[in-house]
């Protein structure tokens, strides 16, 4: 089977799955409407303070519920006792690598849609339509960045028994510059921030995500075969 019939074979294994039991798009939603309704209340401030605080409270909502994603990665296979296997597959470790960050990027995709209107309605804040394009791309970088890195943590601890503690104390360092413009990007969407500011914090979220599109397809078969 080829590469791109691997990739698709297991990502629609997890989407059955996930059809099936929902637990992990479920688990999400909840952790992640649970933190948007205990900030909606802690922060009762006014339109131009709420459009300062709204960048941090959605990155922090994205990161949390998405880490909740990751502790389940590879959670099915490593109970049923077939990772290894999975990983001897003929097209090789790599296509499993894609095919769970493609589906970890999917489920969140899935949350952030319900959620992040929610969380935009509940703190008052509206998006300008000119800003429109730069949030989702901001979104999307982040999104991508922060799941390649975590996929590869979560394949490294997946035997480990400390894997969910372990699993934000490895990844949140390593995403720190990738939140940062995050962060920046969408406060820039908001309307805050300087004119022409976007391009840096552009240039630094693509350079890491090309950066961390290489590095773990690299290293994923070495951290689980080896």
């Amino acid at each position: 089977m080829s590469a791109m019939g691997t990739i698709a074979l297991i990502l629609k294994k997890d989407v059955l799955v996930e059809l099936r039991t929902r637990e992990v798009v479920v688990t999400m939603g909840l952790f992640a409407l649970l933190l948007v309704i205990v900030f909606a209340f802690a922060f009762h401030v006014d339109m131009d303070s709420a459009r300062r605080v709204t960048p941090g409270i959605l990155w922090v909502v994205l990161l949390f519920s998405a880490t909740v994603g990751l502790s389940r990665v590879f959670e099915r296979e490593r109970q049923g006792g077939c990772l290894e296997v999975l990983l001897r597959a003929p097209a090789g470790p790599q296509t499993v690598f894609v095919a769970k960050v493609l589906g970890v990027l999917l489920f969140t995709t899935v949350v952030l849609v319900v959620t992040v209107p929610l969380m935009l309605v509940f703190l008052r804040v509206s998006i300008p339509t000119e800003g429109i394009g730069l949030f989702i791309t901001a979104l999307a970088l982040g999104m991508y960045g922060f799941t390649s890195v975590g996929t590869l943590v979560a394949g490294m601890l997946s035997s480990s028994r400390l894997r969910d503690v372990l699993l934000p104390v490895v990844v949140y360092p390593l995403v720190v510059p990738v939140v940062i413009g995050g962060v920046e990007l969408t406060h820039v969407a908001l309307g805050g921030g300087l004119p022409g500011e976007e391009v840096m914090w552009l240039k630094l979220m693509i350079g890491f995500d090309m950066l961390f599109t290489v590095i773990p397809v690299w290293l994923f078969p070495r951290v689980m075969v080896d």
